[in-house]
């Protein structure tokens, strides 16, 4: 066996199990804190709002990274290799993580209007 066949032999394994392994495990820490967040007393303040949002944009950006990722390692020719398909594919991974890093943006600037002295500026912590 060749080093360039354990290599590739290696790629896949990694692909299906490593990849599997952090879809589900992503998975199950955004639905933690989906759930977590949607308490009443977490809903009423907006940094946990903007919070939730960034976890629901992550989810929907995991699952669209890495579930095609995780069928094309066992399907060789497949429908997803259209250019149509690889294109909307990219543009709305983008999409939702530059989402995700806004909201947690957003929820750094909350955070700090809310510990701010200046009253004109902990004003803009509000829902």
């Amino acid at each position: 066996m060749s080093s360039n066949s354990s290599l590739i032999m290696i790629q896949q394994y990694l692909t299906r199990y490593g990849i599997t392994s952090y879809l589900i495990l992503g998975s199950i820490g955004l639905l933690l804190n989906i759930a977590i967040l949607t308490r009443p007393a977490h809903v009423r303040n907006p940094g946990s709002v903007y919070i939730l949002t960034m976890s629901f944009c992550a989810f929907i950006g995991l699952y669209i990274c890495v579930i095609p990722v995780i069928y094309t390692s066992n399907h060789s020719n497949s429908p997803i290799s259209s250019p149509l398909y690889c294109q909307l594919q990219f543009y709305f991974r983008h999409a939702f993580n530059q989402m995700m890093r806004t909201f947690f943006i957003i929820a750094w600037a909350d955070r700090y209007a809310t510990s701010s002295n200046n009253l004109r500026i902990r004003s803009f912590s509000r829902i």
